[in-house]
């Protein structure tokens, strides 16, 4: 089969020839339709060391299984499945017994310490799997196992009553779903982004303020209504987050959910003072992605996609690190 893979930490995107893989105990093979590109596989591939060389990136694939593993019987041939980020965790501690295995210490990613889901086939575990409804579309439903379930998450997190202000910054794919999903819950959005043709996305999908940061300064823009009580980040740049810190008014929460290795400074004084809250917000609950997938499925959020065939996944992903990509690009396979 063919898949995109890498050698070594920071190296090239190849497609090449590797074996179908032979699913294991409580493992199905699934035969992949379509999987999203996500900022996440460009930190993937930052890092210095990883934990499994070669790997197959990707995490948001949609696949029909094909075979069963030995112990299989929440899946059948023929079911369609969606992997995230989440490949598997360990099912015994306090964090698996109430339902969060995002928080499990022993978790395994897909894409990271497993091979993902930029491949003809790939290896998923049905209980950690998404279960992809018959009226979405492979290539509509992949992001949604990554970007939906991670930008619903930061807004059930921030736990606002509605007419609140959210500040989205960041309006690639996962942005775009947020703004859409604060809408459904009767948020007020800004959006905040350096694409004028992303703001106007964001403006279409229903953001009462966009703001250029190239153009003008955020938190002026967003003080002019008395602050945020949320704002969510999308990006790990640290000078976007310590605008972001900024733009919130006093007892505001801040939501990090972009990667990067990066580290920002914060003004210690202003956040004891103005008693604001900073939080990491990952994946979710796996009754939020159901919700993601019922929301998709009665038309009240969709993403912005392009497709591309595996052969050219490394010039998507070049193109995702320039910033050039408006909302998500899904590979989809013969």
């Amino acid at each position: 089969m063919k898949a995109a893979r890498i050698h070594e930490p920071t190296g090239p995107v190849t497609i090449e020839e590797t074996p179908v893989p032979v699913p294991g105990p409580g493992e199905v093979l699934l035969r992949t339709e379509a999987c999203g590109l996500c900022h996440s596989d460009l930190f993937v591939r930052s890092f210095e060391a990883l934990p499994k060389l070669p790997l197959t990136l990707g995490h948001e694939a949609v696949g029909v299984v094909e075979r069963l593993g030995e112990g299989v019987e929440d899946a059948s041939v023929g079911d369609r499945l969606g992997l995230t980020f989440l490949h598997d965790a360990c099912g015994r501690c306090e964090a698996c017994r109430q339902e969060h295995p995002e928080l499990c210490p022993r978790q395994r990613y897909t894409g990271f310490h497993v091979d993902g889901g930029f491949a003809e086939y790939v290896i998923a575990r049905p209980r950690y799997s998404a279960r992809i409804p018959a009226k979405l579309t492979p290539v509509e439903a992949a992001p949604l196992c990554c970007a939906g379930w991670t930008a619903y998450h930061a807004v059930q997190e921030a736990a606002l009553p509605p007419k609140s202000w959210l500040a989205v910054f960041g309006v690639g794919g996962l942005g775009q779903l947020a703004i859409q999903y604060a809408r459904l819950k009767e948020l007020r959005v800004a959006a905040v982004d350096v694409s004028d043709e992303k703001l106007d996305t964001a403006k279409s999908l229903g953001a009462r303020i966009v703001v250029n940061s190239t153009k003008q300064d955020p938190v002026e823009a967003l003080q002019r209504v008395g602050g945020v009580q949320a704002a969510v980040c999308f990006v790990g740049i640290p000078e976007v987050i310590e605008r972001a810190v900024r733009c919130l008014r006093r007892g505001g929460l801040l939501l990090l959910v972009g990667l990067d290795h990066q580290k920002f400074e914060l003004p210690i004084v202003d956040t004891v003072l103005n008693r604001i809250r900073i939080a990491g917000s990952f994946l979710g609950h796996p009754d939020e992605l159901r919700d993601v997938m019922d929301i998709a499925c009665r038309g009240e959020a969709a993403i912005q996609t392009q497709t591309c065939g595996l052969a050219d996944l490394p010039d998507a992903m070049e193109e995702m690190k320039a910033g050039r990509l408006a909302g998500r690009v899904v590979v989809k396979f013969d």
